[in-house]
């Protein structure tokens, strides 16, 4: 779902945005699942830094010989020095040694190592990089591994390579979160050293953060914001333990990941978000919520709604044609005592009573140009649907209603007779007319 079919919300004055914002990458539009990889990474690294070592070595005696000897010349000196098991092409010296580069970078991160961080940077990126330093460290990043993942046959001075990125933040045993980011580097003393890499619209790429950590979440935001931090950890704390209950196709998070933005970064994050509502979600790489809220119990709200996005479609959310299942879901979740409905219904009646409604439940991405009003409605609407199912089928038939047509692509049709027990057409009318009867 783009932007602009994300919705104001208000209770209270917060507006939930809903899913969809665009996700980070430069190569990759998608990021496909990752798998945990087995071990903390505290075991790993000391893997990783003997064989970067072992790398640096062969790719030093491999370089001795001069990257502009004659074939002849390095063929015999590497049969003179190595097994024939052990001669790599000069492409796979040149990728080995930036591999060490990221390896012994990713540890010094890890081990808070500044100086470390920077030793395979150009001076020319010491700012970008120390300030990327300082603001996971903040964000309690907890792993973090990096290597190549393509690098091209031309083996010139000037190496443009892809660089695959994984990371945890709060807690190594999460499922990494995935970067491909494209990056430049040169071979300079036998090691390799980066002269570009391309910066993402993560929060924490662009801006110096600050943080708090609470039982189940990390809240960052710029040192501008700092003391407004703990109120909105407080908050997001207790919409963690609503949203986890609804973490029904695999764990909830290991840590939600909630950054507070004032007017610039609201404008600069994930490429500037729209200001016709307050929150949006992004998966695994966090949930942002302006900085400007109402009260706690309206934020618990916000935020309940968003995490609850983060749980039940993850990265990947659904066509715009299930809006009003996916958004549905979301709202269904923060209306924990009823108030988002109450707050809903006026829009509705109004809506209805306007004849825009042709009663359909099953409501496509909101259209361009909707009044906040009418987007109000439109999300009224789907809370309702939602509210509906539950309340006919139960909450754990309805949640299993919203896999099978979310997360396993059945139609509506075949996921009410194979989970609900009966046709869908009767269901929707059933629905239908329960809104209309509420709405009056």
């Amino acid at each position: 779902m783009k932007i602009e079919d994300d919705e104001p919300r208000p209770v209270e004055s917060v507006r939930a945005g809903g899913y969809g914002v665009p996700l980070p990458f430069t190569t990759s539009p998608v990021r496909p699942p990752a798998p945990p990889e087995p071990g903390p990474p505290a075991r790993r690294w000391p893997v990783l830094v003997a064989a970067a070592a072992v790398a640096v070595l062969a790719a030093a005696v491999f370089l001795a010989v001069g990257l502009d000897a004659k074939p002849e010349t390095i063929a015999a000196t590497r049969a003179a020095s190595a097994s024939p098991t052990q001669l790599r092409s000069l492409p796979d010296v040149k990728a080995d040694l930036i591999n060490a580069g990221l390896a012994a970078q990713g540890q010094a991160l890890l081990a808070g190592d500044l100086d470390g961080y920077l030793a395979s940077v150009d001076v020319r990126l010491y700012d970008e990089f120390t300030q990327r330093f300082h603001s996971l460290r903040a964000l309690r990043v907890a792993r973090w591994t990096a290597q190549v993942a393509d690098m091209p046959p031309d083996i010139g001075d000037r190496l443009t390579v892809t660089v695959k990125i994984g990371y945890c933040l709060g807690d190594p045993g999460c499922v990494p979160v995935e970067l491909l980011l494209p990056s430049t580097w040169t071979i300079r003393d036998s090691r390799a050293v980066a002269t570009s890499f391309q910066r993402t619209v993560l929060p924490w790429d662009m801006t110096a953060l600050q943080a708090v950590e609470g039982r189940r979440v990390i809240v960052a935001g710029p040192a501008v914001l700092a003391g407004q931090l703990d109120r909105f950890l407080a908050a997001a704390d207790r919409a963690a333990d609503i949203a986890d209950r609804f973490a029904r196709w695999g764990p909830p998070p290991k840590r939600y990941v909630v950054y507070v933005a004032g007017p610039e970064q609201w404008s600069t994050w994930w490429n500037g978000q729209s200001d016709s509502f307050d929150g949006y979600a992004v998966g695994s790489y966090g949930v942002a919520v302006k900085a400007e809220q109402a009260g706690t119990d309206g934020l618990v709200n916000l935020l309940a709604h968003e995490f609850a996005h983060v749980v039940s479609v993850g990265d990947e959310p659904g066509p715009r044609r299930l809006w009003w299942l996916t958004e549905g879901l979301a709202e269904y979740v923060a209306d924990r005592d009823g108030s988002w409905t109450r707050d809903r219904l006026p829009s509705v009646r109004r809506y209805l009573r306007a004849g825009r409604w042709d009663g359909s439940v099953t409501l496509g991405a909101m259209p361009a140009g909707a009044s906040d009003d009418d987007q109000r409605a439109r999300y009224g609407l789907a809370l309702l649907t939602v509210t509906c199912l539950a309340q006919r089928f139960g909450e754990d038939k309805m949640l299993a209603f919203f896999g099978s047509v979310v997360r396993q692509g059945s139609d509506p049709e075949a996921a009410s007779l194979n989970v609900l027990g009966t046709d869908w057409a009767p269901v929707a009318e059933g629905c239908a007319a329960q809104i209309r009867a509420r709405a009056k």
